[in-house]
Parts: C-alpha cells; sequence; structure tokens
C-alpha cells in the first residue's frame, strides 16, 4: 500500500516540530538513607523504597545543551600547568648546574693549592730547579722531579675545569633570562 504524498510531509512536519522537544526530558532526584544525592534519568532505576520519595524534574533544551558543552577537549593541555612545569624543569636544571659548577670550584681549589704545594716542593728539593740548556739539541730542558707527571696531570685538569666551568656558566645566564 503506497501512502500519499501529503501524509508524508505531515510526518515530516511533526517530526521536525517535535524535534526541540527531544531535548526536554525528566530526571528523578532521591537522596538515600546516607544523605547522598542521586539523578537518574530512567524511573526504573529508583529503587522502591525510595521511588515515593523521589522527585521529578523537568530539564530544559537550554539545560540539557549547557550539561553537553564539555569544559575542554581531551588531549588539549592545560597551557597554565605546561608553562608551571616547564618553568619547574628548567629551576630544577639551573640548580643542577649551580651545584656542579660549585662542585667544579671546589676541585679547581683544590687543584691550585696542590700545584702551588708541588712548585714549592721542587724549589725547596731541587737546587737546580732552574732548566738547562741540552748540550745536543741546544734546547732548555727543565729538570725532572718526582712531582713531574702529576703536575702535568693537574695543568691538564685546572684547564678542563675552567672550561667547563665557563660554558655552564654561560648555560647558567641563559636560563636565568628564560626565568
Amino acid at each position: 500500500m503506497f501512502l500519499e504524498p501529503r501524509f508524508w510531509w505531515t510526518i515530516l512536519i511533526i517530526v521536525l516540530l517535535h524535534s526541540p522537544f527531544l531535548y526536554s526530558g525528566e530526571v528523578y532526584r532521591w537522596t538515600d538513607e546516607r544523605g547522598t544525592a542521586h539523578f537518574t534519568d530512567d524511573p526504573s532505576k529508583v529503587p522502591e523504597k525510595f521511588f515515593e520519595q523521589a522527585e521529578r524534574i523537568e530539564v530544559s533544551e537550554e539545560v540539557v545543551k549547557e550539561a553537553e558543552k564539555p569544559g575542554k577537549p581531551k588531549g588539549e593541555s592545560d597551557r597554565v600547568k605546561d608553562y608551571l612545569e616547564s618553568l619547574e624543569r628548567r629551576i630544577e636544571t639551573k640548580r643542577r648546574m649551580e651545584k656542579r659548577v660549585s662542585e667544579l670550584e671546589e676541585e679547581l681549589r683544590l687543584s691550585e693549592e696542590r700545584l702551588k704545594r708541588i712548585e714549592e716542593y721542587e724549589k725547596e728539593d731541587f737546587q737546580y730547579y732552574l732548566p738547562y740548556i741540552d748540550k745536543r739539541t741546544g734546547k732548555l730542558v727543565p729538570i725532572a722531579s718526582p712531582y713531574y707527571e702529576e703536575k702535568k696531570g693537574l695543568e691538564k685538569k685546572i684547564e678542563l675545569i675552567k672550561g667547563e666551568l665557563s660554558t655552564l656558566m654561560k648555560r647558567i645566564s641563559e636560563l636565568a633570562k628564560g626565568l
């Protein structure tokens, strides 16, 4: 049986005019013996002992639309939280660098003191501390002392520490500008 087009238009108009009412509904509210409030849109979910107490609340379209608005889309991060976490990471990095700088400064101080003591020992214990001219090559040759290798190692260590310190200080000043 084929229905007339007028019938279809009537059904379409009824559906379209009725659509705003699809958002209106009923919500049932009740409070249990512990004082906890419960809400549902299905009256069959209200327990029998609270059915008499359950309040029927009409919900309009505006309330439903407001409730459907998401606070923030999932996956979108909170910019303030990200900024604060980034700030904390930079501060922690700066603290670690400053700690490393203080360790290097202490190591530099100890190395310089040891180098100074070695030079004093060499002046006291070796009367011929001044280098002499080698007859074969004609060049100045330093007198070898028992501290020679340690002295050269300390000089190299001091040079490396100073280089690392200058690099760290530049990075710390860059971080401090960003904070």
